[in-house]
């Protein structure tokens, strides 16, 4: 599966790093999670209002099994989203394409595939999963099923254009993925990107608690993961400190990783999409998260040209 849109006309340049360059200023699109509630169109709105490039939504309950096989609004969705990109699908919490039990893990990659379709109808660019987790007593050859898992998915899913992407764990419990070595691991047996999750890299250790350690943290993904597998960056501050491997979320300049370390992040993957995951609040305080991050990534208007 691969993303379907030609970005390098759209001028995003966000997705598809290898067909840009940047000429000037800010080439990293910014948005966030948003509720759908009130309905996709609302969502559209919001999105607008708020000033984001990019979007993430659930496209069914994330703590329920169940997942529409269509929405009646998928149509004037995917013409009202044409500005946007990356469009991303945030999928169930409930996936566990590591856990032993047979039943839960066809489930697992049963309502996933359901999902990615029901993305691809809504133009979605990305699908973003946990690989969930191996249970008290399935460490041993946890990555393997996951990635069988995967495997299983793409089949039910039937080529869609839509791209599965993997999210690095907090690392509670035995949770995979949390360490760049295996989240590698799992993209390369599988076959896909990654999306960056700021929030559980700290917790599971990769402190980011000081500017002076971005450069190893880049390092250490560029050598484990390969920085051209980054597809997106959900960007959440820390509640908890480094190597805790409590998950929490906090306002971006709330939590524990300062400034800096979002300066020299964004600086260090450029065009790299930028999606927030943090509390809501009010409308203002929203916008004014947005306006922050685009101010971190560089400030400046999204330019891109074709190379």
């Amino acid at each position: 599966m691969g993303s379907r849109r030609d970005y390098t006309l759209c001028g995003r340049g966000s997705c598809k790093q290898a067909t840009i360059s940047c000429v000037t200023g800010r080439t990293s699109r910014v948005g966030r999670h948003l509720p759908t509630s009130g309905g996709l169109r609302k969502t559209l709105k919001i999105a607008e209002e708020w000033g984001c490039e990019a979007v993430q939504i659930f496209v069914s309950n994330p703590q329920g099994w169940a997942v529409p096989g269509s929405r009646p609004d998928a149509a004037a969705f995917r013409e009202g989203a044409a500005g946007l990109c990356p469009v991303v699908v945030h999928a169930k919490y409930l996936i566990n394409l590591a856990t032993r039990r047979e039943d839960h893990w066809q489930k697992s990659a049963e309502a996933l595939a359901a999902e990615v379709r029901l993305a691809a109808s809504l133009g979605a660019d990305f699908v973003v999963f946990h690989p969930g987790s191996a249970g008290a007593s399935g460490g041993a050859g946890a990555l393997e099923r996951a990635a069988r898992g995967v495997a299983r998915v793409l089949e039910l899913a039937g080529g869609v254009e839509t791209e599965l992407v993997i999210e690095n764990s907090a690392g509670a419990g035995t949770q995979l993925c949390a360490d760049f070595a295996s989240l590698g691991e799992l993209a390369r047996k599988s076959g896909l990107r990654v999306c960056v999750d700021t929030a559980h890299a700290h917790v599971a250790g990769y402190d980011l608690s000081v500017p002076e350690n971005v450069p190893a943290f880049m390092e250490e993904l560029e050598e484990n993961v390969g920085l051209k597998r980054v597809a997106l960056l959900h960007l959440n501050d820390a509640k908890n400190p480094a190597g805790s491997r409590r998950d929490g979320h906090r306002r971006i300049g709330e939590g524990r990783i300062p400034l800096g370390s979002w300066r020299e992040l964004f600086a260090a993957l450029p065009g790299v999409p930028l999606v927030m995951e943090t509390p809501y609040s009010t409308p203002e305080v929203n916008i004014r998260q947005i306006r922050l991050v685009k101010e971190l990534a560089g400030g400046l208007p999204i330019v891109a040209a074709r190379v």
